[in-house]
C-alpha cells in the first residue's frame, strides 16, 4: 500500500513542469552576484544568502513554461522583489514589537517597567532606580556628565568629547570611573 503512494508521488513529481535548463544555468552562474546584490541592499550577508536560497525554491516551484528572453534580468528582478518583501516584513515586525512594548510597559522614574509586574516587584524596581539615581548624583561632576551623556542620552564617546570639550580618552576614563563607583555604591547598598 505504501508503495503505491510513493509511486504516485514519483509520477506527480515527474509530470510537474521542471525549471528550464537556461534559467537553472543562469541562476547557478549568477548566484554569487545575486548574493552581493542582496547583501548590498540589505546590509546583511546571512539574510542575503537566505533570500537567494528562497529565490531558488520559488524558481523550482514556479510553473514557467515560456522561454525567458533575459534570464539574468528576471533573476535580479525576483531578487529585488524578495528584498523589498523582506524589508516590509521587518518594518511590520518592528512596528508590531514597538506597539506591544508601548502597551505592555509603563515608565517609572524614566525607566520602562512591565505593566504586568505586581505591585511589590514595581516597588522594588522603583527603589532600585532611586538608588541608581542617588548613586549617579554622588559622582564627581565631570564623570557624572560624561556618564549621563553616554549612557542615558546614547551619545558616542566622540560626541560626548565634543560636547564637553575634552579628548575621547578622557571621556572613556570618566565613564570607567563612573561605572566603577556606581558598581561599588550599588553593591554596598545591597539588593
Amino acid at each position: 500500500m505504501a508503495y503505491s503512494f510513493i509511486a504516485k508521488d514519483l509520477i506527480i513529481a515527474h509530470t510537474r513542469p521542471m525549471l528550464s535548463d537556461n534559467l537553472k544555468t543562469t541562476y547557478m552562474a549568477q548566484r554569487a552576484n545575486l548574493c552581493r546584490f542582496l547583501a548590498a541592499r540589505l546590509r546583511d550577508d546571512a539574510i542575503a544568502e537566505d533570500l537567494v536560497q528562497e529565490l531558488w525554491v520559488k524558481l523550482s516551484k514556479a510553473n514557467i513554461t515560456e522561454k525567458i528572453d533575459n534570464p539574468v534580468s528576471y533573476l535580479f528582478t525576483m531578487a529585488g522583489r524578495l528584498s523589498l518583501d523582506h524589508i516590509r516584513q521587518r518594518q511590520r515586525r518592528v512596528r508590531r514589537d514597538e506597539k506591544w512594548t508601548d502597551e505592555s510597559t509603563e515608565t517609572v522614574g524614566g525607566f520602562a517597567t512591565s505593566a504586568e509586574d505586581d505591585g511589590e516587584t514595581r516597588l522594588i524596581r522603583a527603589e532600585r532606580i532611586a538608588k541608581v539615581r542617588d548613586a549617579i548624583d554622588t559622582l564627581p561632576p565631570k564623570a557624572k556628565k560624561a556618564f549621563q551623556l553616554h549612557r542615558m542620552q546614547g551619545m558616542s564617546h566622540k560626541e560626548v568629547a565634543a560636547v564637553l570639550g575634552i579628548s575621547v580618552s578622557t571621556v572613556e576614563k570618566h565613564i570607567i570611573r563612573a561605572m566603577r563607583e556606581l558598581t561599588q555604591i550599588l553593591r554596598e547598598a545591597g539588593p
